[in-house]
């Protein structure tokens, strides 16, 4: 009787201070695999959206190519301005949302270059507020995008090459990843084509 009371008390169960180290190093490997997978996520959308900026500059590049005689007509002095609404005369169809868009009979070039760059660096214009359900340009997918035609000489004419730059913001950056101070440009991603020949 005795040697079974003895045994008994050397059999002890897991101590409080036992159970949470337990789960503190559970809970650490838990945050460790829920950051990874968020950075995973992250990172397919950045793939994503490097791809969808790889097509909207081919966009505006085959535009410019069709209005060759118009070329100098994109450069935008800097970054094009949406606020400025879209222009006066509808060069092409587009839908609202609910319908489709009014189009004008016959664009002259500088007017379907205007045309042109508000579609890809604006979007065609929706109806459906406020909701803006209606997810149907290429540039809404990119994150603050801005897009930049310059002269890549002085003295531009028609015909002349340009430089064609693309940015947006991305959903991580390197100074997330190595700890690294974050600077105006950080998480800022370009696609650019430099001396572009129409």
């Amino acid at each position: 009787m005795n040697k079974v009371m003895q045994q008994i008390k050397k059999q002890r169960g897991l101590s409080l201070i036992e159970v949470l180290v337990t789960i503190t190093i559970t809970s650490i490997g838990l945050m460790g695999l829920v950051s990874l997978q968020m950075q995973a996520v992250r990172a397919t959308t950045d793939s994503g959206n490097r791809s969808q900026a790889v097509w909207v500059l081919n966009d505006i590049l085959n535009r410019i190519r069709a209005n060759e005689a118009s070329s100098a007509s994109y450069i935008t002095n800097g970054i094009f301005n949406c606020a400025a609404g879209a222009p006066a005369n509808t060069c092409s169809v587009y839908h609202t949302g609910s319908a489709a868009g009014p189009v004008v009979a016959a664009c002259t070039g500088p007017e379907m270059a205007a045309w042109d760059l508000f579609e890809v660096a604006c979007g065609s214009p929706k109806n459906d507020t406020p909701a803006q359900v209606f997810f149907g340009n290429s540039i809404d997918y990119l994150p603050q995008a801005q897009l930049t035609i310059a002269c890549n000489i002085a003295g531009c004419v028609n015909g002349e090459p340009l430089d064609i730059n693309l940015q947006w913001r991305a959903k991580s950056d390197n100074e997330s990843i190595t700890g690294a101070q974050r600077t105006a440009t950080s998480g800022t991603y370009t696609v650019q084509h430099l001396g572009f020949q129409p």
